[in-house]
């Protein structure tokens, strides 16, 4: 539980400003089974991570949340609360360690999410385990490179796009880049008020989203990537998304070259955009060891981009 609380919640908590997951699901895991037996299973698999011999603890642990969480999932929609939603999101978190992702739990959280619709403008701890499970559904979506799961009407009313603090600013900037990616793998247009949208939300941002120190890549500075230092783990997640949206937006404009030379030069321009922008991520994620879940976003970004063909920088 310890290591929960201090490693772990930060990465679910990361655009809560009241840290849910820190501060809430742990309380509530001394009273709720399905709670305690999903943190011990993250947490014992990722004290255990260097070591797959030690497995057999998590298993166990994860085993018997399931047990748990059978009956409720299988029973009526008012039996489907936030501490159910809350736990499977956290056996999601613990199934991304798998080596082999067979993405059991996120059928289960976006199952939950397209059933129970007001958990994405909830507020509390359903609201928050929402917004990890978007974030986790990005990160799918963006590996696989395949549409999302999750209905993103269910987050329209969350008070996110009324506030005006930097947790906000950020949760916005996830959800503009879960719309992109929503239109990046189906067969829809890509609307050009969303590309508005992400270019209003960068020019309007706080000035605590500006980097506190930077500093450019170069070789005779032994630095393959920018420094980028943020003031918190939350303006790194918000400025990370804001760089991959724009390069979904790049891979997904469609050339208008009349000529072999002008499609060469349209596809130069593109790969040089999305060097950019990758850079930028990955060096938002080297420079900022406390937002250690962002590593975890500049891997799938790299992904994402080996997939659409983009040479690795």
């Amino acid at each position: 539980m310890r290591n929960f609380v201090e490693n772990m919640a930060l990465w679910a908590d990361i655009t809560d400003p009241q840290r849910h997951f820190e501060t809430e699901v742990s309380v509530r895991a001394f009273k709720e089974p399905v709670l305690r037996y999903a943190i011990f299973a993250f947490s014992s698999r990722h004290m255990n991570r260097k070591d797959n011999s030690d497995a057999t603890e998590a298993l166990q642990h994860h085993n018997c949340c399931v047990q748990l969480l059978i009956p409720a999932l299988s029973g009526p929609r008012d039996s489907i609360t936030e501490d159910i939603l809350a736990a499977v999101a956290i056996l999601r978190q613990h199934e991304e360690m798998d080596g082999e992702d067979n993405l059991f739990h996120l059928t289960g959280t976006t199952h939950i999410l397209n059933t129970v619709s007001t958990f994405g403008s909830s507020g509390g701890l359903g609201e928050a385990a929402a917004w990890l499970c978007l974030r986790q559904d990005i990160y799918i979506s963006l590996t696989n490179q395949q549409p999302l799961r999750t209905n993103l009407h269910s987050f329209h009313h969350s008070d996110v796009f009324q506030r005006t603090d930097d947790f906000a600013w950020s949760s916005r900037m996830v959800f503009l880049l879960a719309k992109v990616v929503q239109s990046a793998f189906t067969d829809s247009a890509l609307a050009h008020g969303v590309q508005q949208e992400i270019e209003e939300w960068n020019s309007n941002k706080p000035d605590t989203f500006h980097p506190v120190r930077s500093a450019p890549r170069g070789p005779e500075l032994d630095r393959r990537f920018p420094t980028i230092w943020m003031l918190l783990p939350v303006h790194v997640i918000g400025i990370q998304y804001y760089h991959i949206a724009k390069i979904l937006l790049a891979l997904s404009e469609a050339p208008r070259a009349h000529s072999a030379y002008e499609s060469l030069r349209h596809s130069r321009l593109v790969e040089k955009h999305v060097r950019h922008h990758l850079l930028t991520v990955l060096g938002l994620a080297q420079s900022n060891s406390k937002a250690e879940n962002t590593l975890f976003t500049a891997r799938h970004s790299l992904v994402a981009c080996e997939l659409s063909m983009i040479p690795r920088v």
